[in-house]
């Protein structure tokens, strides 16, 4: 899937590339449209496990269409019931997609002066204003900051890096952790409403009229 240039894919060029059908690949991932280190919508970079990301969309539009077509209808809670599962489902996938094709904070190339990569005792300045040494990764040749990690599923290096989630596709790192919990936060929600419908659909739907 896409082309393949290995010596250049985690520079950052500031190139709009628009072209899903051929795209670029950066490390292990493949950016669709967009610039390298945008986020969703204005970019759309997936990760090696794409395959799980499709499948997750199925999950969740396929369930909550369903539970919409023939669970709502007869659970009591008519039309409203539709329209809160939908909306739900938009927002859960959202936030997937926020997640999910988005840059999870890559350490490109260019960030350093190249002269730099070859003095081991150099230092970064930290965001308290102390200085620590400089961390070179040898599997993607670029200078990374103190919180960041390498990724051996994405190939990059991942700033903040918490985990790599195979049902998002990729990484879960510094740019796309809020997205992620608002992701799960909206997905709980979709979930715990169905359930409702569904126990409604079971059990037959409330009586408003029972005395």
């Amino acid at each position: 899937m896409g082309s393949d240039d290995s010596s250049n894919n985690r520079v950052r060029n500031g190139v709009f590339h628009c072209n899903p059908l051929c795209p670029r690949r950066v490390g292990s991932h493949y950016l669709l449209w967009g610039h390298v280190d945008t986020g969703f919508p204005l970019q759309a970079m997936v990760g090696p496990d794409w395959p799980c990301m499709i499948a997750s969309y199925v999950l969740i539009i396929g369930g909550s269409f369903l539970v919409m077509a023939y669970v709502i209808p007869d659970s009591g809670f008519g039309k409203i019931g539709q329209l809160v599962e939908l909306c739900l489902m938009i927002s859960t996938c959202l936030c997937f997609s926020c997640a999910g094709c988005s840059d999870p904070g890559i350490v490109f190339k260019e960030l350093y002066n190249v002269h730099d990569m070859d003095d081991e005792f150099s230092r970064v300045e930290t965001g308290a204003g102390a200085k620590q040494p400089k961390n070179r990764c040898m599997h993607c040749d670029v200078i990374r900051g103190p919180r960041a990690s390498h990724c051996y599923d994405c190939d990059l290096c991942i700033s903040e890096l918490d985990h790599h989630c195979p049902w998002t596709g990729k990484c879960i790192g510094q740019k796309t952790l809020k997205n992620f919990y608002m992701f799960l936060t909206s997905l709980c929600g979709l979930i715990i409403f169905s359930i409702v419908c569904v126990f409604s659909y079971v059990t037959g739907p409330f009586d408003t009229d029972a005395e």
